[in-house]
């Protein structure tokens, strides 16, 4: 039987994260559920999106939990790509109001 109690007091003991670690995450988490959105909307499942980009379903998992820390673009341009989609990367001078489809980053 695990000792839950131990588990809570190592939790207890470790600092929260500072707010731009939160803010990162959150953008991770919220370009996951894009992708998830987009695959769910296009009707397909984790696996026919993995093969339409030639890798594995569990890469598609990792994306879609929010493994965007790891993401490289040419990554993310595949998954536009497989689901008929463009990505566009922009670093405009100013930040524009909420875009559709997109994970707004600034």
């Amino acid at each position: 039987m695990a000792n839950y109690s131990r588990w809570d007091d190592t939790k207890n003991k470790r600092r929260a994260p500072s707010t731009e670690v939160r803010a990162e995450v959150e953008h991770h988490l919220a370009l996951g559920q894009l992708i998830y959105d987009l695959r769910t909307g296009a009707g397909l499942s984790q696996r026919e999106l993995a093969e339409r980009m030639g890798t594995t379903q569990s890469v598609i998992s990792r994306l879609e939990e929010g493994g965007g820390a790891k993401n490289r673009i040419d990554t993310l341009a595949r998954v536009a790509e497989a689901l008929g989609r463009h990505l566009i990367v922009s670093f405009p001078e100013k930040v524009p109001a909420k875009l559709k489809d997109a994970v707004q980053v600034a």
